[in-house]
């Protein structure tokens, strides 16, 4: 995958838990708040990355939709930028 400057991506992180077998979203709000330098692998690249709270309510409605479960408006959304 290939990121170039103005590209996003929305992505989602979901394991399957050991003991039942069923899907689970994996909260990682809380260590992006503390800690913001993150590192995105994906289709075997490895980015660095900031991430930012998204702090604008239209946006995070918008976001929160994108979701398959239904939107929990609490929820924390981040935006996940590689670093130059």
């Amino acid at each position: 995958m290939k990121l170039q400057d103005g590209s996003s991506i929305v992505a989602g992180l979901t394991t399957i838990g050991r003991k039942t077998g069923e899907q689970r979203a994996v909260e990682l709000r809380h260590n992006m708040l503390q800690t913001p330098a993150v590192e995105l692998k994906a289709q075997g690249e490895r980015f660095s990355c900031m991430a930012t709270q998204v702090t604008d309510g239209k946006l995070r409605r918008y976001i929160l939709t994108l979701r398959d479960s239904p939107p929990r408006m609490d929820r924390v959304v981040f935006e996940i930028k590689p670093i130059s």
